[in-house]
Formats: structure tokens, sequence, C-alpha cells
């Protein structure tokens, strides 16, 4: 049997190549010829040809974002399925691959394999695909825009902390003067960090709609950040961005659907669709949701700071935020946490970045050290990816313990819950702060941060109490 697959993780860094690795090495168990194509970080990768598509029995797509170039599987035999489920039993996948596919390219295709497959659990995964499609494309299309926006939010967050740390001085009146170079590595810093919000908005209605909803959404959110425009005191922050993301997303996928005559059709996706797109969702926010959205961005701000001011309310906020960071370690939990911490550092409050920033370093660190000591509770496979996961805990990528969570949720969940929550109270009760929007060790080391050594303290706090109780409860495994 001859098998292509795709894979591609919200940020492209780490899932992306663990679940390719998965499935060639779980394929070769089962006697398959496969070749799997990695859309991560740096682009495609082993990407899949033309004939190698037409030979394929199968096709298999392990994604959690959209994938670029779908329609190349129209009329192929699909499974989908998300990273995580695959991580965790990838054979699985395989033995359900012949009876699960639908094939790809529409309720027709769909139907028509229906027709020539009568096998009740065939047809009752496609109604079930078709059921579940929505609000799984719904998380997907948030993920999507999330993973193009943290490029320039950790680049432009790098910037302008390196700029505050090494090249800034405080006037008498209190006022920041950069010295030399260095007020220009801030402005680049800050115009990196600004573009953050078309960003996310572009690409959470590219997602859904294709090319010709980008200009729409990416200037929409541009009249959503500006408060002059909008008649508010402040822009209305990353939600406001979420909603026109998502509102010229399905506009110009229902405008994609008309049937227009063949000679307007060149104007519709480089003139019609994006007028239209970016007239309907100006109008929405300035005479409609502009106003009470920016209010409530305004008043969560405003009760963040001062639930993070005060140290008995901080440690409470510290322990949500720090749990909210480790249930689902860089899942849409997590990211509702992450942006919160975004937010309030253009807000001028540095604290509840702290807190997250300290707290994402805690699921990988802690698995990564587990492993490496654990002995006979953790697989020969997960004891090589012991040093790897370490080292995505330094740089901040808290998917770094997924595989770990896969393969054991019962007990490695709630150690990384625990320990999560520990570090987060701890950075609060301390009042560590973090001017750039990251996580992990590596905030630290680049100076972003006002307590260097509270904020390390806080994290191997955190990793202590998750290593401890992994490793407490953590059946042995077979290591063999």
């Amino acid at each position: 049997m001859k098998i292509v697959g795709v894979t591609k993780c919200p940020t492209g860094i780490a899932h992306t190549y663990m679940a390719a690795e998965r499935l060639e090495k779980t394929a070769a168990k089962f006697g398959y010829e496969i070749k799997v194509e990695t859309q991560g970080s740096q682009g495609t990768e082993n990407k899949l040809t033309r004939k190698e598509i037409a030979k394929a029995d199968y096709v298999i797509i392990a994604a959690d974002v959209s994938i670029d170039e779908p329609e190349r599987f129209n009329g192929k035999k699909v499974f989908k399925t998300r990273i995580k489920p695959l991580l965790k039993n990838t054979g699985n996948i395989f033995e359900r691959l012949e009876e699960e596919y639908f094939i790809m390219g529409g309720a027709d295709a769909a139907q028509e394999c229906a027709m020539k497959d009568s096998n009740a659990k065939n047809t009752g995964n496609m109604i079930e695909h078709s059921d579940k499609k929505e609000s799984a494309d719904i998380l997907g299309q948030l993920m999507n825009g999330a993973s193009y926006m943290i490029p320039f939010v950790v680049v432009g967050g790098l910037l302008v902390s390196l700029s505050l740390s090494f090249g800034a001085t405080t006037s008498p009146d209190g006022e920041v003067i950069f010295l030399g170079i260095w007020d220009k590595v801030h402005q680049i810093g800050t115009l990196a960090f600004t573009l953050m919000y078309p960003i996310l908005a572009g690409f959470i209605a590219f997602s859904i709609a294709g090319r010709a909803a980008l200009a729409p959404a990416m200037t929409g959110a541009m009249v959503a950040m500006n408060a002059e425009i909008l008649g508010t005191k402040a822009g209305t922050g990353f939600i406001g961005c979420i909603i026109v993301g998502y509102f010229v997303g399905y506009l110009v996928k229902w405008m994609n659907g008309w049937h227009v005559v063949k000679e307007f059709k060149p104007m519709m996706p480089i003139f019609i669709i994006p007028l239209t797109g970016v007239i309907t969702v100006s109008v929405l926010f300035i005479f409609v949701i502009g106003k009470p959205v920016a209010m409530m961005m305004e008043i969560l701000n405003t009760m963040l700071a001062q639930l993070a001011a005060n140290p008995s309310s901080a440690i409470i906020l510290g322990i949500v935020l720090g749990a909210m960071i480790g249930v689902d370690m860089g899942g849409p939990v997590n990211k509702v946490a992450f942006f919160f911490g975004v937010t309030s550092i253009a807000q001028g409050n540095l604290q509840i970045m702290g807190i997250v920033s300290t707290s994402i370093a805690v699921a990988p660190l802690s698995m990564g050290i587990a492993a490496i000591i654990g002995k006979e509770k953790f697989t020969r496979e997960e004891k090589n990816a012991g040093f790897y996961t370490i080292f995505m805990g330094i740089i901040g990528v808290s998917e770094g313990a997924i595989p770990f969570a896969a393969s054991d949720p019962i007990h490695v969940l709630p150690a990384i819950i625990a320990g999560s929550a520990v570090t987060g109270a701890f950075s609060a009760a301390c009042g560590v702060t973090s001017a750039v929007p990251h996580g992990g060790l590596v905030v630290a080391l680049f100076k972003a941060t006002n307590y260097m050594s509270l904020y390390l303290l806080s994290v191997i706090l955190g990793t202590a109490v998750s290593v401890a109780i992994v490793l407490a409860f953590k059946k042995k495994q077979n290591c063999r």
C-alpha cells in the first residue's frame, strides 16, 4: 500500500516533524510505503509531487491548522486527524485508515464514496466528519492566525526588550531616552510588534476564504486597533482582531460563491471583494461594535491590572493563568492566557506576561528532566527526547511536552498543571514581569524581566513540583 501524508502544527516548530517521524516509523512496521510532507515554520519540506499523490492509495492529513494546497488531494481517499491523537497512538491511525477515510472534494464526492463502500463504520465517520467539521475548523482557523502571528510577536518583543535593557536611560522626569542606534532598534521592534494584529486577523480570514480575504481582514484589523478612527480611548485589542478575521473570512467565502458573468470574474479577487470587505468591516466597527468591544477590553485590562496589583488576588490570578498555560500546552486555552499577556504588554502591564512567560517553560522542562532521571518510568523513545524537550522549555515552546501528555494523560497532565500553577502563583506574588511576549528561560537571558533571579526561581519551583508529581505517580514502562 502506498500512502502520502501532510503534517502541520500551529507553530510549525516541533510537532510537525514529530508527527511526520511517527507516521514514517509506524508505516514501516505495517509494511506500507509512505512519504510525508511537512509544512513547518521553515516552509514546505519533502513536498509531494503530483505523480506521488496520484499513485497513493490513501492520504493522511495530520494538522491542527489549515494545510497549504488541500485541493491537490481532491478525489483521493483522505484520513484527517489532529496532531495529539496521532502522537498518542499512531498505530491506531493506520488500523482505522481503510474504514474511516472520506473522499476529498466536497459533499458529492463524499456521497459517491459512501455509495461505493457500504461499510457502516465508514459512512458513520463521514457523517461525523461533516457534523464536527465546522467546530473543528473554527478552532483551526484561530490557531492558523496565531501561528503566523507568533514570529512577529517574538521578534518585535525581543527587539523592544533589548533596546530597553541595553540602550535606554531614564530622564529626571521619567521619560525613556534611547542612546544611539538603540532608538532605531526600538522603533523596528515596535513596528514588528504592531504587525501582530493585522497578521492575526488576516490569516484567520485567509484560512477561511483564501487570498482574497487578506487585504480586507488586515485593513479591518488596523481600523479595529485605531482609537482615533473608532472614536475610543484605545483599540479593540486581539478580541477585535479575531472578530475581524472571522467576519471577513466568512463574508469573502460567501462572496466567492457568487455567480457573476465571466467578464467580472477577474475583478472579483483583486477589486470587488477587497473593496467590499474593507468598507463593510470598517462600517461595522466604526458604527456598531467598535466602541463596545474597545470598552470591554478596557474593563478587562483594568481588572487584570487591579488583580495583579493586589498580592492576594495576584496569587489567584497567577494560579489561574499558570494552569491555563499548562492544561493544553499551546492549545486554545493556552493561547487565551497568552493573548491576555500580550494585550497587557500593550497596555503597559508587564506582570501578566511575567506569569505567562514563566509558566510556559514548566511543561517541557519538567517532562524533559523527568524522562532523563525517571529511568523505568519512561520509554526509551521518551528518554531520547528528554534533552530536546528541555531545550524547548529554554526557548519557550510548551508544545514539547505534548507527546508525554498524550502517552499518559492521567499522570502527566495533573503534574504539568500543578507545576505551572505553582510557577504562576510564585511569579505573581513576587511581581515578576516580562517585556517580551514570549516564554521560557530565554526571556530572563535576554534581560526582559525586572527580577532575573526570581524569574528563574519561579520556573525552577514549578518544574520541581511537576517532576516530583509525575515521578511519584507515573507507572513503570516497558523500556525495551
